[in-house]
């Protein structure tokens, strides 16, 4: 059984065509014909129902049970060569969402030049959702994630590392600036701008107006967050964002919300379960466990 009979075959159930799946692999019909003729000798069953008054073929029920297992071999094997990638480039891809990146990274970066990680490491910077796809295909080795929930999958191990809430942010001259915790349904009449939804604020956000009820008003929806907190200061709107998106810099008011059983925002370290752990790797994902204990304990020192 070679790799190139059952990507013939995987195509076939997609296409349920011998001439479009040959002109897709630039090769001859037969060459196809008989690429599933081998598969079916070699396991003994019929993998398709040949019926010449149709023009497309369908699957036997063997095929569909086949082509379960097939979809498998070849998406480990995509992952596998991912993975080979980087132990030839002597590259280490991490995923880093944005403002989990601008919020740790400069905390982390320091020991990462320390242990010589750091010029290993390649980051990629984008939305949780396409960080966690990107790990689950084998084209991140680890990943920092946010979400509202744990996530859990077969492929890949989760740790939750933090929690945090998320918040009201205004202007200081707005006139919820003096409050020190608001309900969500009491902003029924404010104007929000909000992050794009690729960022999980926005379904936080969907989670509290379902809660509570309530149909606020958003005006704007950008990816800069630096455009966002520049509207909010100025005093167009509202914003919501989770609490380590705000810095003393900012010169913003981060109101807490008084909702019981509000989303919080989950940080997760996401790496997958059958990756071989290099040294490198495992010296990363404790740097990242130790800078997260550190900045918590140092919060926590703060408040007494």
């Amino acid at each position: 059984m070679n790799i190139r009979d059952l990507e013939y075959f995987q195509r076939l159930a997609l296409e349920k065509n011998y001439s479009k799946v040959a002109d897709f692999y630039h090769v001859s019909q037969p060459t196809i014909t008989y690429a599933i003729k081998r598969l079916e000798t070699e396991l003994n069953v019929n993998l398709v129902n040949r019926n010449q008054a149709h023009k497309n073929i369908t699957l036997t029920n063997a095929g569909r049970q086949f082509l379960l297992h097939v979809n498998s071999i070849l998406r480990e094997l995509r992952i596998a060569k991912q993975e080979m990638t980087h132990f030839s480039a002597k590259k280490l891809p991490l995923g880093l969402p944005p403002i989990i990146g601008n919020y740790y990274f400069p905390k982390l970066s320091s020991k990462l030049l320390q242990t010589d990680i750091l010029p290993h490491l390649v980051i990629q910077r984008e939305g949780s959702e396409n960080l966690l796809r990107q790990i689950k295909l084998g084209r991140l080795d680890v990943g920092l994630i946010g979400s509202l929930d744990t996530i859990t999958t077969d492929i890949l191990q989760s740790e939750v590392l933090t929690k945090k809430k998320f918040k009201i942010v205004v202007a200081p001259t707005h006139p919820l600036a003096t409050k020190k915790n608001i309900a969500f349904a009491d902003l029924a009449k404010e104007n929000f701008l909000l992050l794009s939804e690729q960022y999980v604020h926005h379904r936080a956000f969907t989670r509290l107006i379902q809660a509570s009820n309530t149909d606020p008003k958003v005006i704007y929806q950008s990816d800069d967050l630096a455009i966002l907190k520049g509207m909010i200061k100025s005093g167009i709107g509202i914003g919501f964002l989770a609490e380590l998106a705000i810095s003393s810099d900012d010169n913003l008011i981060a109101i807490d919300l008084a909702d019981a059983n509000q989303p919080q925002f989950l940080i997760s370290l996401l790496y997958r379960n059958n990756s071989i752990s290099t040294p490198i790797i495992a010296e990363l994902l404790t740097l990242i466990r130790q800078i997260v204990v550190e900045d918590e304990n140092k919060k926590l020192n703060n408040l007494r």
